[in-house]
């Protein structure tokens, strides 16, 4: 199979799937075009039909086991037309239990069909300097898999007309997902300079500022991006269950899991 070009295709909120993809596109496109498609914001790039010799590096985040559903909704509005994809969970070094199947199924219903696919560790959304989980994930050994599994699969890519049937783990039906919750990240009001980073990053929208900033729990995906990218640290999940949850998972996923590929 002759490729032409490869295009990322990613939901990353706090960068970490963003380093994952654009590691394995750097090994698969030694000789070839690349080009990065961002579906992370609200103004993410407008729908695409992908052309036959264009191999897709599509990534995501897992949320609770499942694909994020903002995600989902935006990688929605794109159109393989049959032409090959890697696909890519990246997972805070707990379990991405049914994400990566959701994501080849998904991937397919979309016309892409699925030659590779793989779970990448990245720092958990919820960590912290108190409660590091995962942290610095994805590292330099991550990247490094990352680009060799890239290379690897164009290589079998270049080498085969027609991909066999990928299996990947996971059940169907999917577990329950990720629900809106009826609260949101704290903001301390004194901390806050109204620098308006926080609602730069938010992929949903969900932040808006009038006397003080205020986060929409309807809209929150609690992805994190604004306790991430906050320059004078204001914003935190204190005082929320996830403050809780944090802890537990600090305690309870230290082992360090290693990256999973699946050709």
């Amino acid at each position: 199979m002759n490729i032409a070009k490869i295009t990322t295709l990613f939901f990353s909120p706090t960068g970490t799937s963003k380093k994952i993809v654009q590691a394995i596109a750097k090994g698969a496109g030694q000789s070839c075009q690349i080009e990065h498609i961002d579906l992370t914001l609200p103004k993410h790039s407008k729908p695409k039909v992908f052309a036959g010799n264009e191999l897709t590096i599509i990534a995501v985040p897992v949320y609770a086991g499942r694909v994020a559903q903002l995600a989902k909704e935006r990688l929605q509005q794109f159109s393989g037309s049959n032409s090959p994809a890697i696909i890519v969970v990246t997972y805070g070094n707990r379990e991405f239990e049914d994400a990566l199947i959701e994501l080849k199924d998904l991937a397919e219903a979309q016309s892409f069909s699925v030659v590779a696919a793989s779970a990448f560790i990245g720092e958990h959304s919820f960590s912290s300097a108190k409660t590091p989980i995962a942290q610095g994930r994805p590292d330099d050994n991550d990247l490094k898999i990352a680009k060799e599994f890239g290379q690897k699969t164009m290589q079998q890519l270049l080498a085969s007309a027609t991909p066999a049937d990928l299996k990947v783990p996971g059940d169907t039906p999917y577990k329950e997902g990720m629900k809106n919750l009826p609260f949101t990240p704290t903001v301390d009001t004194d901390e806050c300079t109204q620098c308006e980073e926080c609602i730069s990053v938010c992929p949903s929208g969900a932040i808006s500022l009038t006397d003080q900033i205020q986060i929409n729990a309807e809209l929150c995906i609690f992805c994190c991006a604004c306790i991430k990218n906050c320059p004078v640290e204001c914003i935190s999940l204190k005082n929320t269950p996830m403050q809780e949850k944090a802890g537990a998972l600090h305690l309870n996923c230290q082992q360090r899991k290693e990256p999973q590929l699946f050709y």
